[in-house]
């Protein structure tokens, strides 16, 4: 199964507040609500301090803050200006204003407002981090690392602007570069469990299992239950053979989040490499019960009821895969197989030629075709498909030893000899005595 390539992004909102006038009373209970993360209850409480003092540029600030953490950048935006047009050296406006232009996209607008925030408190290292991922969403690396080292410059010690900088080195394919970036951010705090997760991904993308597993047991050993570090730490275990750690990190990850549809869905693929086909159908059910359209949970059920011979059950989950996703390449392919457990060869070619419409350089599923034509006596189609395979892959002498069979088959024993001498020379042993024995002399080339 694939395995989706992740990284922890850190972004900050800055919420700093002031001494406020004591009299201000609706305004220090909405920053109380705010710090204890009750919104609804914060956003009464400015909504009254502004009706009371329309030009209080902490009112309108504060509120924009709970907008923003209430998912509404649009709302937040405008507060955040509103403060801004009270208090114009507000920097913390600037700041989170320019956030959430970012969230929206706006990227020029964003840029304008680190810009002034700079100007307003030029040692501020919270800007610089800010501003440097804004030119990452732009995949403006070099920009980026910039201004993260100019963070890391004004405050060695402040981690967002290490992480940061090494997902900015690792867009960039540079991930010795991220490893050693997260390794001296580790040094500094090793108890940042979010480094570690960082830095295994990292070593994953570089091929090393060992060490990303290592960085995962320390992540998870200091962040027992955090969610994504368990499914990554899982699909590695999954990838590495080990179906049981697997399962164990997908099943903490459905105890702490039971509506979790792709933990159910994952836990089911690592039960099926076990096999306990059961298992994966109840997993799938689960997964499918939370997620009506989970097309891939219905292959992956498919699969399962394949192998406990219920091809009826298995067709339907098919069929069900390709009507959510028509463009679903695993479904057709098999589909296939339990059509022709069914002996509906036509059927099974039928859906092997679709799903390479989708995936026209898939080399199993050409091969696939090809063996099943040739299996069916349609010489012709299987040298199609098998060429097809020399043209994505011109030394594959197996093929070409295959493609040299089906011309005998056909008569053509001058197209099957230049096969075989083909294959002898890309350094096929058996090719040799396969020319020896079917070809003439002046066929073998001499």
């Amino acid at each position: 199964m694939k395995k989706i390539w992740t990284v922890i992004i850190c972004f900050i909102l800055i919420t700093v507040s002031y001494a406020q006038n004591s009299a201000d009373i609706p305004l220090q209970e909405g920053i109380t609500a705010l710090t204890k993360r009750e919104f609804t209850k914060a956003l009464s409480h400015f909504n009254e301090s502004i009706k009371r003092k329309p030009l209080n540029a902490e009112a309108y600030y504060h509120r924009a803050i709970v907008y923003a953490n209430m998912g509404n950048p649009t709302a937040a935006i405008a507060d955040y200006s509103q403060a801004i047009n009270y208090n114009p050296l507000k920097t913390e406006a600037y700041i989170n204003r320019g956030s959430a232009y970012s969230e929206l996209k706006q990227y020029t607008l964003a840029l304008k407002d680190y810009n002034k925030a700079i100007e307003l408190k030029p040692k501020m290292a919270e800007i610089y981090n800010n501003r440097g991922y804004l030119f990452s969403l732009q995949n403006l690396h070099p920009e980026a690392i910039r201004d993260f080292d100019k963070a890391m410059e004004l405050n060695p010690k402040y981690s967002k602007a290490y992480i940061n900088k090494a997902f900015s080195y690792s867009a960039l394919e540079d991930h010795l570069a991220a490893i050693e970036i997260l390794s001296n951010l580790i040094k500094i705090e090793p108890n940042l469990s979010a480094a570690y997760f960082n830095r295994a991904l990292e070593y994953k993308e570089l091929g090393d299992a060992q060490n990303a597993l290592k960085d995962y047991d320390m992540g998870l050993k200091l962040e027992p239950d955090e969610q994504n570090m368990l499914v990554s730490r899982a699909e590695m275990r999954d990838e590495s053979g080990n179906d049981i750690g697997a399962i164990k990190d997908y099943t903490r990850v459905i105890e702490l989040d039971s509506s979790n549809s792709k933990a159910y869905y994952l836990r089911a693929s690592a039960q099926y490499d076990l096999p306990d086909y059961a298992a994966v159908v109840d997993d799938c059910n689960r997964a499918i019960k939370l997620k009506p359209d989970y097309w891939e949970a219905y292959v992956l059920r498919g699969n399962a009821f394949d192998f406990l011979n219920k091809y009826e059950d298995a067709l339907k989950d098919y069929n069900k895969a390709i009507e959510l996703n028509p463009k679903a390449v695993d479904a057709y392919d098999q589909r296939a197989i339990a059509k022709l457990a069914k002996n509906d060869v036509s059927g099974a070619l039928s859906d092997l030629s679709r799903a390479i419409i989708i995936a026209p350089a898939d080399v199993k599923l050409i091969e696939k075709r090809a063996i099943l034509r040739a299996a069916t006596k349609d010489y012709k189609g299987a040298i199609e498909d098998y060429t097809r395979l020399l043209e994505l892959n011109p030394t594959d002498t197996k093929v070409l030893m295959k493609r040299a069979e089906l011309f005998l088959l056909q008569g053509n024993k001058a197209l099957a000899c230049e096969d075989y001498k083909h294959a002898e020379m890309l350094g096929n042993g058996a090719a040799a005595s396969k020319r020896i024995f079917n070809c003439s002399d002046s066929e073998k080339g001499k």
